[in-house]
């Protein structure tokens, strides 16, 4: 099967579909919102030329137009709605000021909290883990019209906070990029659950000591960074068409374990005991272990020991 009869045929069938909605009064199809999707066009073009048998080539090809469609979708009903034919209206947020919404978060520490959880929602937005506090946590969004629910539950010595978005929709505006900074308390050992999908995270980890990170991406570009601690770490990562960077201590020993279709992967100082195992040298033997199970597809991964 030619590439081209592939890309060109999921356009078609995607773009078709918009329109078949629109008819059935579904949403209504806004070709100034399609813009807005464009490296889809992109993603589809990749599909097309990747060198696997025609039959993987068609289902990514069909997920990454189905993703389109739905990510439309949920865009869509934020658009104005037309009076009538060929008649559109769109407000700019250069003066739609309540368009912005900043939200400011924070929880003291409770001095005999020794564990805590992070459990984030991350779509659609740049979020960064950098410095530290005095409260268990500090946290401030700004620069879209995403909102967050935020809250925190402590119990025998354990704490687990939740930030998540409030409705399921993506919400974007012009020239809005919806940020989420975060510091944490030292004190606590940490756990992380993250689910990061179209979005940006970057969380520095080294000033703590982590126990284990369940982390779920999709179209996502993740940086980690871990400190030295003594006490394993547990990574576990699930993703897909996403850009996964992992830093580790060099004088960590550390252990990789899963599989990547159609990814790509970089492991400094790794060596391969067998297919899908990878291993530092002395990894038994090391103060601190790191523990990195993955299963990804077409991905991109890399270790880097610093």
């Amino acid at each position: 099967m030619k590439h081209q009869n592939v890309f060109w045929g999921i356009l078609l069938i995607a773009i078709g579909t918009l329109f078949l909605f629109d008819r059935l009064d579904i949403f209504e199809f806004q070709w100034r919102l399609l813009g807005k999707l464009w490296p889809i066009l992109i993603i589809l073009w990749g599909v097309s030329i990747l060198p696997v048998k025609g039959f993987f080539k068609v289902t990514l090809a069909l997920l990454v137009g189905a993703l389109g469609v739905y990510m439309y979708a949920q865009q869509a009903n934020d658009f104005p709605k037309r009076s009538k034919a060929f008649d559109y209206s769109y407000e700019s947020d250069e003066i739609k000021e309540d368009s912005i919404v900043t939200q400011n978060f924070s929880h003291a520490l409770n001095s005999e909290i020794e564990t805590a959880m992070l459990e984030l929602d991350a779509g659609a937005g740049v979020y960064r883990l950098e410095g530290t506090t005095g409260d268990l946590i500090r946290a401030e969004k700004r620069g879209s019209r995403m909102v967050y629910n935020f809250r925190v539950e402590e119990l025998d010595k354990r704490s687990r906070i939740v930030i998540k978005q409030k409705n399921s929709k993506v919400v974007l505006s012009n020239n809005r990029t919806n940020r989420f900074d975060i510091m944490l308390n030292t004190s606590p050992e940490w756990s992380f659950d993250l689910d990061v999908g179209a979005a940006e995270l970057d969380f520095d980890l080294s000033p703590y000591r982590v126990s284990e990170i369940d982390l779920d991406g999709g179209a996502a570009a993740i940086d980690i960074k871990l400190g030295e601690q003594t006490i394993p770490t547990h990574l576990n990562i699930d993703a897909a068409a996403s850009a996964i960077f992992i830093e580790i201590p060099a004088s960590a020993g550390c252990r990789i374990k899963g599989s990547t279709v159609l990814s790509s992967k970089t492991l400094d100082d790794f060596e391969k005991l067998e297919n899908g195992l990878y291993e530092t040298a002395d990894f038994e033997n090391a103060d601190q272990q790191i523990f990195i199970k993955i299963d990804a597809a077409v991905s991109s991964f890399q270790v880097k020991r610093y």
